[in-house]
């Protein structure tokens, strides 16, 4: 049977102010083994601010608890109906479309109708001898291409060319604005704040973070560009794209200045941030083979591109 990985980051609540950190997981995670968690605590799965810490770690409010965890055989999440667009599928690669407002795996607070649920009905798991691996995660509201390990062979295959960043993807997005150039990088590096809000943002500290752009279409004061993250960091692209000073629309934490005005300056509004994951490119490790998948924006760009009077260069 192929393993079913859990990732979270939770801030300890004042309630839980000095609660030992294994019973603060157990106390997320339900069902979860103490025994389990100890074990993950020992080999470093579980961490508090970035750093090991013992299983008796006494937390603070205001401490980031963060977990990578494999679920013991017996560890069942509930499923939920599959409804999603298969994009590809083989022997050991499936690749979905998520949709926007859906969660890429299940949180201590939402524990059903996440893309994980709804894989654990794919007739690829639905019989218990496989479970899905998510090789990448998206946003809750950023919709768009996710690749899924169907067993422990496609996850020893695919795994290694995230990590190593041997994963050419690119995002659509609408952003706030015109901007000044047509193509260029953005190269600014990104960190987590420990006082300002949001936390994630640009920091001379920071991790190195990349990501080119080119600007496909220009409407009335919104823009669709086109993006490519040449690092990973925690949600770069809407990070530099408020840096560029054209912020993703609909996003509230990164842009919410600039999405307010053009609310009150149009009437016009998103409810998410409009971000999609249209592209991914890679080498099949085991077909030996490129791969190139692609999935067209969901319906609510469309109001956006058909208000564009410019013709656009998208294909």
């Amino acid at each position: 049977m192929s393993e079913l990985r859990l990732e979270a980051e939770v801030t300890v609540p004042p309630t839980a102010h000095w609660q030992r950190l294994d019973e603060f997981v157990r106390a997320q995670l339900g069902e979860w083994p103490l025994t389990a968690i100890r074990r993950a605590v020992a080999e470093g799965q579980i961490r508090v601010n970035a750093r090991p810490r013992t299983a008796g770690w006494r937390l603070r409010a205001g401490d980031r608890v963060r977990w990578q965890l494999v679920a013991p055989p017996h560890v069942r999440l509930p499923a939920a109906d599959f409804t999603l667009p298969v994009v590809y599928e083989d022997d050991v690669l499936l690749v979905v479309a998520k949709p926007p407002g859906m969660l890429s795996h299940p949180t201590p607070k939402e524990r059903t109708g996440t893309l994980l649920n709804r894989l654990l009905t794919y007739p690829a798991f639905s019989t218990g001898t496989n479970r899905p691996m998510l090789l990448h995660r998206l946003d809750r509201d950023t919709s768009g291409l996710v690749l899924v390990a169907k067993n422990d062979r496609g996850t020893r295959a695919f795994a290694p060319l995230f990590q190593a960043g041997d994963i050419a993807k690119t995002y659509l997005a609408l952003v706030v604005g015109h901007p000044d150039a047509e193509t260029g990088t953005i190269d600014a590096p990104i960190g987590r704040s420990p006082s300002l809000w949001p936390r994630w943002r640009v920091l001379p500290d920071g991790k190195p973070a990349q990501t080119s752009f080119t600007v496909l279409w220009c409407g009335p004061q919104w823009a669709l560009v086109q993006f490519q993250p040449l690092t990973g960091r925690t949600h770069q692209i809407r990070i530099h794209a408020a840096h560029l000073g054209y912020p993703i629309l609909g996003d509230t934490v990164y842009g919410r200045r600039a999405n307010q005005n053009l609310t009150a300056e149009t009437g016009r509004s998103a409810s998410r941030q409009m971000l999609h994951a249209a592209e991914v490119k890679l080498w099949h490790p085991l077909e030996k083979r490129p791969m190139h998948f692609c999935a067209p924006p969901p319906d609510d760009f469309t109001p956006w591109l058909e208000a564009m009077p410019v013709p656009g260069r998208i294909s």
